[in-house]
């Protein structure tokens, strides 16, 4: 293990409301490297279901000491009501607080008939 740790922000999020099987506007999550010296690789960055990764600019190579790299996510509900999601998406890595979890929530409505 690198003596790296990432930042992630927001650690939180919540989309709102977003009607059941439509897509939410993406949210982008920066992820920063906070080492002066050890790079971080990425093993995995996983979403939770109901969310999904739209684009992944981490995964693929190294994050060099004090640089940032960004993940949009999406909110996708199923089903109608509150999503709360403390591990909605999960960065494992070579960083010392590996794995980091963003906190993601949101409410699937009914959508309105045209």
């Amino acid at each position: 293990d690198s003596g790296a740790t990432l930042k992630l922000k927001p650690e939180t999020h919540d989309f709102g409301q977003v009607v059941a099987t439509k897509d939410s506007a993406p949210l982008t999550i920066t992820v920063t490297n906070k080492s002066r010296t050890d790079s971080v690789t990425f093993a995995s960055i996983v979403a939770a279901e109901t969310f999904s990764i739209q684009s992944d600019k981490c995964s693929g190579a190294p994050l060099a000491p004090g640089r940032s790299c960004k993940v949009e996510v999406v909110f996708h509900p199923l089903v109608t009501g509150k999503v709360s999601d403390p591990k909605a998406l999960t960065f494992t890595d070579s960083a010392q607080n590996s794995p980091q979890r963003v906190e993601l929530d949101g409410q699937g409505t009914v959508g309105g008939f045209i």
